[in-house]
């Protein structure tokens, strides 16, 4: 059985270097370097209109940042499949689970993305919220400079009891493109 897998893994790894879709991306073995390179060209690719920063902060870590922008969850549809190993808490180690993806493309043990807000899309949030929202918080002056000192996790705690309004915000900011 082991035999017929890792056939059809040496198989899958051989249809992945030829493969159209990935074209664009480099073989070339340089580990961290190699995963940022790809990364890039992904997201340039499925996202033209965003600028991301894909930098190495490590021989095993890569971080991703852009502000506004696609929603993170998108954006880890690319990012995800480029780490090759997971720490596993119970065991105390950091377990491989690298693919024949990762053996063509490259792979790392930690993607880390990080999606910004400019003050422009924090005030559409807001006013999202305050149509959605507003009769309940009639009494409530919800404002930018508000969300951005961080006031606005006291204001509504009984409606919204993980966090307050900012926290509703923050979940409809991570939800807006």
């Amino acid at each position: 059985m082991s035999t017929q897998i890792l056939i059809k893994s040496q198989a899958e790894t051989e249809r992945l270097k030829t493969a159209g879709e990935y074209q664009h991306l480099s073989q070339e073995k340089n580990g961290a370097v190699q995963v940022t390179t790809n990364i890039r060209r992904e997201l340039k690719k499925a996202f033209p209109g965003v600028k991301f920063s894909v930098t190495k902060r490590s021989c095993n870590t890569v971080t991703v940042k852009w502000t506004d922008g696609v929603t993170e969850e998108r954006v880890k549809t690319i990012t995800d499949k480029y780490r090759d190993s997971y720490f596993d808490g119970m065991q105390d180690l950091s377990v491989s689970c690298c693919s024949s993806f990762n053996a063509v493309y490259g792979g790392v043990g930690f993607v880390f993305t990080e999606r910004k807000y400019s003050d422009k899309m924090k005030e559409m949030a807001i006013n999202a919220f305050r149509n959605k929202f507003g009769s309940a918080f009639q009494n409530e002056d919800i404002t930018l400079a508000r969300f951005n000192t961080g006031e606005l996790w006291r204001v509504g705690n009984d409606f919204f009891p993980t966090g307050g309004v900012q926290a509703r915000i923050n979940r409809m900011l991570s939800e807006m493109e």
